[in-house]
């Protein structure tokens, strides 16, 4: 176990090895580092894409690094390495022995290739956690096949019941399937870290972007499995919950979902206010759990929802926001978009967002350890998003490499990652 000299966490002393691409594999890396880990990110000479990869507004000049690699690779060491060289895949090979965890989302064929599954690296390593995502699953004939996030999130259902109910499947606004595949990774590989305490030795954890997104629809994969019902598209509903449940907008275009009126006070009160007072009397909603869809039969939703829509409409935005707050037990959330979260009270509050600096650009807020623990609170990102090979040098000389190798391994970056760019940008 490598003590390192970072901020304690719960994961002080553990060292890992991250050999990831994308948002998937370094989104997992990157938790781990908020534990406390030290992560050491495994780059080939050019830099991984992420590095260069660039969006709407993000109009900076190429020495900013790109928005996906500050928010997934933050925390981390970085190590330029051609693992395809004999020196380093030695230097790889030395990394990994004095690690706890390796992780990657490379492909099964390419890392039996460079001789990096977990049978080659078990054999000087026995203690090692192999954590390894996929888009699929390490089984069956899509074992190796390719995956980006709206791929899974089509294979996995989620497209399907998202977006309009009279238009086409839409996948959500985000990488969920990615992140979530990150999240079951974690899970893996802490649930190996605690098997390890017990027996001494360590073990190949896989798991996928497609499990994941099945995991997140347990319940409704449930459901379909018991009922066969083919739950569909619901646009602002939720496909599974027969219920006003929903979003509704304001006069004034603002959005808001309500989930439930938990009692029929309240309830009455909304109706009230809304212009629509003649609902409360209706018996089809007339208790909590008739109105979340536990308990109701399905009789008059599209109905009860027109009406709702209606008196969603009879105020603006700041009325119906006072009127919740003064009605705690009605559940419901103004829908906010990412600049307003960025400045939420309460993800303020719990830390759940923290300043990191970037080299060339200046701070920026990432998404920080979003777990609290009482005794052992993690770190959060201890380190800002390194650049290229920026820890070569560090580890290779710890490791016992000499300064003439340190040199070798990082003559071809500057000329590697412009290639990149070039092919990136050209």
């Amino acid at each position: 176990m490598n003590t390192g000299n970072l901020a304690h966490g719960p994961f002080t002393g553990l060292r890992v090895v991250d050999m990831t691409v994308a948002i998937q594999g370094p989104h997992a890396g990157a938790f781990l580092g908020d534990m406390g880990a030290e992560v050491i990110k495994v780059e080939p000479p050019g830099g991984e894409l992420n590095r260069y990869a660039r969006g709407p507004g993000f109009d900076f000049d190429m020495e900013v690094m790109g928005s996906q690699q500050i928010a997934m690779n933050r925390g981390k060491k970085s190590i330029a390495l051609d693992v395809h060289t004999r020196l380093g895949m030695s230097v790889l090979r030395e990394l990994i022995k004095d690690s706890d965890v390796f992780i990657t989302n490379y492909r099964a064929e390419a890392l039996d290739r460079m001789e990096l599954s977990y049978a080659d690296l078990s054999q000087i390593n026995p203690r090692l956690v192999y954590g390894r995502v996929s888009g699929f699953g390490p089984k069956g004939e899509d074992a190796g096949k390719a995956m980006l996030d709206g791929a899974a999130q089509a294979r996995g259902g989620l497209a399907a019941v998202s977006g309009p109910a009279d238009g086409p499947p839409m996948p959500p606004g985000a990488t969920i399937a990615d992140h979530s595949g990150a999240m079951q990774l974690c899970l893996g590989v802490i649930t190996a870290l605690f098997v390890r305490e017990r027996t001494g030795k360590g073990q190949e954890v896989n798991t996928s972007a497609l499990g994941a997104m099945m995991w997140l629809q347990s319940w409704e994969l449930t459901h379909t499995a018991m009922t066969g019902a083919d739950l569909s598209r619901d646009g602002q509903h939720n496909p599974s919950i027969a219920s006003p449940y929903g979003v509704y907008q304001a006069s004034d275009g603002g959005s808001f979902l309500l989930a439930v009126a938990m009692s029929d006070e309240s309830w009455d009160e909304f109706l009230v206010f809304g212009g629509k007072a003649h609902i409360a009397v209706d018996s089809r909603w007339d208790t909590a759990a008739k109105r979340i869809g536990i308990r109701g039969d399905g009789d008059g939703v599209p109905e009860v929802r027109a009406e709702m829509r209606e008196a969603f409409s009879s105020h603006t935005t700041a009325e119906w926001e006072e009127f919740f707050r003064e009605h705690p037990e009605i559940i419901y959330e103004r829908v906010q978009d990412y600049r307003e979260l960025l400045i939420d009270p309460q993800a303020i509050a719990n830390s759940y967002l923290v300043d990191i600096p970037v080299p060339n650009f200046g701070t920026t807020k990432v998404v920080s350890n979003v777990v609290h623990f009482s005794e052992t609170p993690g770190a959060g990102p201890q380190l800002p998003p390194p650049c290229l090979g920026e820890h070569t040098s560090e580890i290779m000389l710890g490791l016992g490499f000499s300064e003439q190798e340190v040199g070798e391994v990082l003559a071809p970056i500057d000329s590697a990652a412009a290639e990149v760019i070039d092919l990136v940008i050209p």
